[in-house]
């Protein structure tokens, strides 16, 4: 069962290997072809990662918008009001990917379209790209910092044991830094994110009947809007690393056939697992842990539109029939001692 990363267009080495471990493989949404970064092509070449471009034809008409969104940013990066923006985060985020931006940006808009009828209407998923395209770049920096701060962690690790000649408990807590699948950046404007992802996720003509995140908040966001929903699968401790024997091991193969009985059987009924194929998880000391939650009744397209609150049918969106009648969210996580 190949499952749908979302609401992200950038994955982490960390979410990568979750993801592998739990499902084989996954798809993950970018918003230009080839544009893909080192780690990404990677998981490319592993045979992980299937990434798709649903929106093509206005690359052109995105990277334009970009350059002149980030032209926008420098002339107004100097005002007292982003400065104490930037002095408060202590570092420069991505133009416009946070709210303080976005307002502005709003309000430069609107003071110079002029008030008739005829002004056209800015295309919402030209739009969607192009916040998502910086929550992209925004992601990617914020996944490059982790893995620097980690590395620097593991080299004073090691000067340390070299050193002192002997262990130490400071050199013992980052031996083995754990995978470290929170991420606080992946919680930031949510409810954009979304939106952003779900418009771009409606022109993908290959819908999948699972969908993945990394992101308990972005779970909590969708739970809290579907009322019906409940968890139909939840495993402890499922090992990482598994991608590195060169093969999938037996339990996984298990896995994935009860992901498939689950999002195949929409009336299946027994969320307590006696259906299911017993999966003998071997011990590990890196594991995730994997919930599987249903909105039954909902197909993938209905549910998502309506917590990002887009009217479904999307206007000029080609209507295909979902084989899916509900729609089945994943949740992995790194477990917490």
């Amino acid at each position: 069962m190949k499952p749908i990363y979302f609401p992200y267009t950038d994955v982490s080495d960390h979410v990568a290997e979750a993801l592998s471990a739990c499902f084989g493989q996954f798809i993950v949404y970018r918003l230009l072809s080839g544009n893909l970064t080192e780690q990404l092509q990677l998981w490319v070449n592993r045979g992980v990662a299937d990434v798709r471009v649903p929106v093509t034809g206005n690359e052109n008409e995105l990277l334009t918008a970009v350059k002149n969104y980030q032209a926008w940013a420098d002339l107004n990066r100097n005002s007292s009001r982003e400065k104490a923006a930037v002095l408060k985060l202590h570092m420069d985020p991505m133009p416009f990917f946070n709210e303080l931006s976005t307002r502005k940006i709003v309000e430069d808009i609107k003071k110079n379209i002029p008030n008739n009828s005829s002004t056209p209407i800015p295309d919402p998923v030209l739009s969607a790209q192009i916040f998502l395209y910086f929550a992209q770049e925004f992601d990617r920096q914020n996944h490059e910092l982790t893995d620097d701060l980690n590395h620097h962690q593991q080299q004073e690790a090691g000067l340390i044991r070299q050193l002192k000649m002997e262990e130490d408990p400071v050199a013992i807590e980052f031996r083995n830094t754990p995978t470290n699948l929170p991420d606080p950046s992946a919680d930031y404007m949510i409810a954009d994110r979304l939106e952003a992802w779900t418009r771009v996720f409606c022109r993908d003509p290959k819908v999948s009947g699972l969908f993945v995140t990394h992101s308990a908040a972005v779970l909590e966001y969708l739970l809290d809007r579907a009322s019906t929903a409940a968890r139909v699968m939840h495993l402890d401790s499922i090992p990482l690393g598994g991608h590195r024997t060169g093969g999938r091991e037996s339990w996984q193969e298990r896995l994935d056939l009860n992901l498939v009985r689950l999002v195949d059987q929409d009336h299946f009924d027994d969320a307590s697992g006696k259906s299911m194929e017993p999966l003998d998880l071997p011990a590990a000391d890196n594991t995730v842990s994997l919930s599987v939650y249903r909105v039954p009744d909902q197909t993938p397209r209905e549910f998502f539109t309506r917590c990002a609150e887009i009217d479904w049918p999307v206007a000029d969106v080609p209507h295909r029939k979902s084989q899916f009648r509900s729609t089945h969210i994943a949740l992995v996580e790194k477990l917490t001692v």
